[in-house]
């Protein structure tokens, strides 16, 4: 396996030097102490588990150590932390309780899912976003994060690295798991966020898939299934070609928070499980603080979807057990409490956003065409904008809409079932994931956000919802025979096959009955054709075998643009990536990114710099988009006037009127100062910028506009190249 990871991060253009330290790294480093720390914690309950939620556990004795050593100013001393854990357990063999060796078939199947799991990864997600300096276009939010792995390389408390002065508050501990792994890696961090990261956090998403099935149905064969369709064919029932449906357990590499969020939400299972069912002890508890201290600064989803699930299986065992349930209320207090702390510091990103009914259907199918309504996420009131005059046909378009939302994620949903259906509703932790997808859901449609970060979380369930949903289906498969189970399948996949090559699609809809026979219709087909093999197959009309059969028929029909997907891959791998376009608003040339790249090994302590570049495309002119964060991300320089769309500041000021990416600066004298500086210098103002701020150093992007030749006298050329300048002060 490790030696597939090396090879295909090579084949899509990584160092192979890179590569094999960075592999070596991660399991080194992290999947193996924190399958020690759990095996001795949670008491060694099976390979499977040790696996999965040690590699969780062991992204929360990353951060530990990385904060300690980075606040020292000793980064690389991460690896002595990480030799003296091995050495302890070395030599202390009562922590390393005995576990059994699983069969060959464990083997086999866990081989085979990672590698499946990669080259989906690599091909799909991976190989399309080159490293640079290759020109290209990237999401904006690769630079973002990007640049906040440049800030933790160095320090525990980051600042904004576009606006010199302010505080960040971001949810950053994915970009810190970045930078200890680039650190101790000796790797480049834009190499280790675009490509090498998300490949090991894939990794992890598969064995803690197989942990959380495994340790949910209390059954081992149920480990495999798990890791398949939470990490190997991740998605949604998507029955046509066109409209898309892209829920992949937010495996996207310019979102790391919500891939780290899909992975910590399922290790979140582990012992939240034990403690539900009775069979934790202190060492559990221990892992459920350190897991829930990870989620804290992971994504400020994850705490409320926690705490919902455990309120409504506290309620559930209050009047179950007739007692009041002690440690469910503990955990829903440490929750709470986790929770309430993040919210001061690392819940960044937030800002602008409200409670607003069903302002997620703003980017779902054939909205604007149908409604007629363009305005930006956030604004209106407390509805959707189209919905405020109560027009029949607009609800009714929203009836649509959401109907289409929950068929989509049908598989996750029917995790539910676990609260009706025998033995599961005697069990806390079904009513716990029950509670945890419901919340991820719903919230979803009554949270809005100035990006649409309210799908966020449904993202965080994905994974989670997928993993309940086997568990529920495990359990039931009792009920019913193999044989019929068989049939249900093929039923589903023969549907869903047949609707996606040959349903006509209308991309030109724009009335609600187009609407609601393009996005529905297709979904009638399917419950049409699983009724009617369900119904001839159960003829003793029982719920548990029905209810399983439906549970094999939908996620059956889920599978099929799985492989589609994957077969397009394969069929392109050996093609070259076509050019990058040039007229996009996000493409940066090669001399700009090796620029960029060349002052990152140049820099000097406490460098600040000022820059003509503000948005992307790069020319800056009022309400331009305000995110261009590409400088900082691959230098790692302080700006002192970057990007400003994700600062807090603007993000507040949107007052649910505007876009943040639109509107002007919060801080218009940097803005102004710095244009001068790259367009109008002269001695004085120069020197105000390097007295008052503490400016050192001056780049200018000709793609932006005129850099002056004034600047060749008043400061020091340092770089040159077709499209930037780059200059320190005298």
């Amino acid at each position: 396996m490790p030696l597939s990871a090396v090879l295909l991060l090579v084949r899509i253009g990584d160092s192979t030097g890179e590569s094999v330290r960075w592999v070596l790294t991660w399991l080194i480093a992290v999947l193996l102490p924190g399958t020690l720390l759990w095996r001795a914690l949670a008491g060694g309950r099976s390979l499977t588990q040790d696996l999965g939620f040690g590699a969780v556990l062991g992204l929360a004795w990353q951060l530990a150590v990385w904060a300690i050593c980075t606040a020292l100013g000793l980064p690389l001393l991460q690896w002595a932390f990480v030799a003296g854990l091995l050495l302890f357990f070395a030599f202390n063999k009562a922590l390393r309780p005995p576990v059994a060796a699983p069969p060959r078939w464990w083997h086999v199947l866990l081989v085979s899912s990672l590698l499946l799991a990669m080259v989906r990864t690599v091909l799909v997600l991976l190989r399309p976003v080159p490293l640079p300096p290759l020109p290209a276009t990237r999401h904006q939010d690769i630079w973002y994060q990007l640049g906040l792995v440049q800030q933790l390389l160095h320090d525990v408390t980051p600042r904004d690295p576009w606006v010199l002065g302010e505080p960040l508050i971001y949810h950053w501990f994915a970009t810190a798991s970045m930078a200890s792994g680039s650190v101790m890696a000796d790797v480049r961090p834009a190499t280790v966020l675009i490509h090498q990261w998300p490949l090991t956090m894939l990794l992890t998403l598969v064995l803690v898939g197989w942990a959380a099935g495994e340790l949910l149905s209390e059954r081992k064969w149920a480990a495999p299934l798990a890791g398949l369709l939470a990490g190997v064919l991740p998605g949604a029932i998507q029955l046509v070609n066109t409209p898309t449906a892209n829920m992949s357990a937010a495996q996207v590499v310019q979102g790391p928070t919500g891939t780290m969020a899909a992975v910590v939400m399922l290790g979140l299972l582990g012992p939240t499980v034990l403690i539900l069912r009775r069979q934790a002890g202190r060492g559990v508890w221990t892992v459920m603080v350190l897991m829930l201290a990870l989620a804290t600064g992971t994504k400020p989803t994850l705490l409320p979807i926690m705490l919902a699930g455990c309120l409504l299986a506290g309620g559930v065992a209050w009047v179950a057990e007739r007692e009041a349930p002690w440690r469910i209320a503990a955990l829903t207090g440490v929750t709470a409490t986790f929770l309430l702390a993040s919210s001061f510091a690392l819940t960044g990103s937030t800002g602008g956003s409200r409670f607003q009914l069903l302002a997620a259907l703003r980017v779902q199918p054939y909205y604007q065409a149908v409604t007629g309504d363009k305005s930006y996420p956030a604004t209106g009131n407390w509805v959707l904008p189209s919905l405020e005059h109560g027009d029949a046909r607009m609800i009714l378009f929203a009836v649509v809409l959401v109907t289409y939302y929950l068929l989509v994620d049908a598989p996750r949903l029917l995790t539910l079932l676990g609260m009706k259906m025998s033995p599961m509703r005697r069990d806390p932790a079904y009513w716990w994931i029950s509670g945890c997808v419901a919340a991820g859901t719903g919230v979803t449609l009554v949270f809005s956000h100035t990006g649409y970060s309210e799908y966020h979380f449904l993202g965080a369930i994905l994974a989670l919802g997928i993993v309940g949903v086997v568990a529920v289906g495990v359990n039931l498969a009792g009920q019913t025979r193999p044989r019929d189970l068989v049939i249900v399948a093929v039923a589903g996949l023969a549907t869903a096959v047949a609707l996606y090559l040959f349903w006509p699609t209308d991309t030109e809809t724009h009335t609600v009955a187009r609407a609601a026979a393009g996005l529905l219709a297709p979904f009638g087909v399917l419950a049409l054709v699983g009724s009617l093999v369900i119904l001839g197959i159960n003829r003793t009309r029982q719920a548990a075998s029905a209810a399983v059969q439906v549970i094999v028929l939908t996620v059956a029909a889920s599978l099929p643009v799985q492989f589609i997907v994957i077969g397009d891959a394969l069929r392109d791998a050996s093609k070259p990536l076509p050019p990058p376009n040039i007229e996009y608003r996000t493409y940066l040339t090669r001399e700009e990114q090796s620029a960029m790249l060349w002052l990152s090994k140049h820099l000097e302590p406490n460098d600040v710099a000022v820059s003509n570049v503000f948005c992307m495309p790069v020319p800056y002119r009022p309400g331009c988009p305000n995110d261009a964060y590409w400088m900082s991300g691959l230098s790692g320089v302080q700006m002192w006037m970057g990007g400003w769309a994700y600062a807090p500041a603007n993000l507040a000021a949107t007052e649910h009127k505007h876009s943040f990416l639109l509107q002007q600066s919060p801080w218009p004298d940097r803005v102004l100062d710095s244009r001068i500086a790259v367009e109008k210098p002269s001695e004085a103002h120069l020197a105000k910028l390097a007295g008052d701020v503490g400016v050192t150093l001056i780049i200018g992007d000709l793609r932006a506009g005129p850099v002056s030749p004034k600047l060749d006298q008043l400061a020091i050329p340092i770089y040159r190249n077709q499209d930037i300048r780059i200059y320190r002060l005298k």
